[in-house]
């Protein structure tokens, strides 16, 4: 694996008006990584990707992108940079076809041939959603629309995708489907960051992991420590 640092945060803090949420937190991910962060209900995962990805702006400290500084750089221009935001609750644009959700995630790209060719790598990892190519995102099941909002990301060809609880309030069935596709996406050279209430199954493909509590990191290391650590496992494994 490559020792390339492509996102480092460093002493990071986050505040809603007069509530801090983010208390200076420090993580890295090295480029091919897959990297989860774990927490319960309002422990900072959603809060650090939307600042990592320029939705929100850090009260203090820097993040990094290739060893440029990327806080307090707008949104859109951070995708042009390389990175890709898959929010949570999906954020499908429902009027739109699943097609046409796929175009918007490819708005910023000039290279034809190979958007052609992402396509069709995302309809093979995702065969449902070239089933429904021209059906309206908004009649898709919810694991559908998870599929289309991964989908919709990597179309904008980034270096860093960031997934923000991609298997929440989707079927079982289709949640192994999910993981199996983040594998594949990293398997294909894509960095993943990866914010997950689900312990088990983000640590189980995760190189690495961080878990938050009221917005600190209380504990990192090897995904494969992490999943055997007892603390964890009474936390968020049910064990």
């Amino acid at each position: 694996m490559s020792k390339e640092v492509l996102l480092e945060v460093k002493d990071m803090h986050v505040h809603y008006g007069a509530i801090h949420a983010i208390h200076g937190i420090n993580l890295k991910v090295h480029k091919g990584e897959i990297v989860t962060i774990l927490g319960s209900n309002g422990a900072g995962k959603t809060t650090s990707l939307h600042t990592i990805s320029g939705l929100l702006s850090p009260s203090k400290g820097e993040i990094l992108y290739r060893g440029n500084r990327i806080d307090g750089v707008k949104a859109n221009k951070i995708v042009g940079l390389g990175v890709a935001h898959s929010p949570e609750g999906r954020m499908v644009f429902p009027d739109l076809t699943v097609k046409e959700n796929l175009e918007m995630g490819a708005y910023l790209r000039r290279d034809t041939e190979k958007i052609k060719s992402d396509y069709e790598y995302m309809y093979n990892l995702f065969p449902k959603l070239k089933e429904r190519s021209t059906q309206l995102a908004g009649t898709l099941s919810g694991g559908e629309q998870q599929m289309l909002a991964i989908a919709r990301a990597y179309m904008s060809a980034p270096d860093l995708l960031l997934l923000d609880e991609p298997s929440l309030g989707i079927a079982p069935i289709l949640v192994q489907a999910i993981f199996d596709a983040i594998v594949d996406l990293n398997k294909h050279g894509m960095t993943i960051l990866l914010v997950e209430q689900n312990a088990y199954a983000s640590l189980k493909i995760a190189d690495r992991g961080y878990v938050l509590a009221t917005g600190e990191i209380f504990m990192e290391g090897p995904a494969s420590e992490l999943i055997t650590n007892e603390e964890i496992q009474k936390a968020y494994l049910g064990h």
